[in-house]
């Protein structure tokens, strides 16, 4: 193939998710100082808007627009002094993404949470289970019903159930029940 054929195969393969983007103060006070139900949206007329130290009062929000509100939906950006937040209003894959400074926070729409730190750290929070990987590439899962670890370099796995342990090592192998 040609490398016009592959582009035209590219460009026919995809889809198009957004249409627009509009920024909008979001004005969650009355001018009296009450607190609003929704905020009030504004779009400031220089397409720029500063961050406001406190987000409950005011925020600096640009909503894109789905190109087709059948597959898709709109997402919110909302800047706040310390982070970006992401939302996507869905019952399915994600529904919010915060960006802080070392951290990136992770909302599931199932109420599962993933948290992937500055040096690679990675936390899953789940209604059942949590799993984390650590820097250095162990892994620990724990659940209701056991507790597993394996280390980075894959050298040793060991997993602990209310009534056994059971530990891959270099060169050994232990399986035995707990005293109780």
């Amino acid at each position: 193939m040609t490398k016009s054929t592959n582009s035209a195969i590219a460009e026919t393969a995809i889809r198009r998710v957004w249409k627009s983007a509009q920024m909008f103060v979001g004005f969650h006070r009355d001018q009296s100082g009450k607190d609003r139900v929704e905020p009030k949206l504004w779009p400031p007329k220089n397409g720029s808007a500063s961050i406001h130290d406190n987000p409950k009062a005011q925020e600096a929000v640009v909503v894109v627009k789905a190109s087709d509100p059948k597959d898709t939906q709109d997402i919110e950006i909302k800047m706040h002094p310390n982070r970006i937040i992401v939302r996507l209003e869905t019952d399915k894959w994600w529904q919010g993404v915060a960006v802080e400074e070392d951290t990136i926070r992770v909302r599931m729409a199932d109420g599962t949470y993933i948290t992937i730190e500055y040096d690679g750290r990675i936390k899953r929070y789940g209604h059942n289970d949590h799993t984390y990987v650590e820097a250095d590439g162990s892994i620990f899962k724990h659940t209701a019903h056991a507790e597993s670890h394996m280390t980075g370099d894959g050298v040793q796995m060991t997993c602990g159930t209310a009534d056994r342990i059971a530990s891959i090592t270099r060169g050994c192998v232990v399986d035995r029940g707990r005293k109780g």
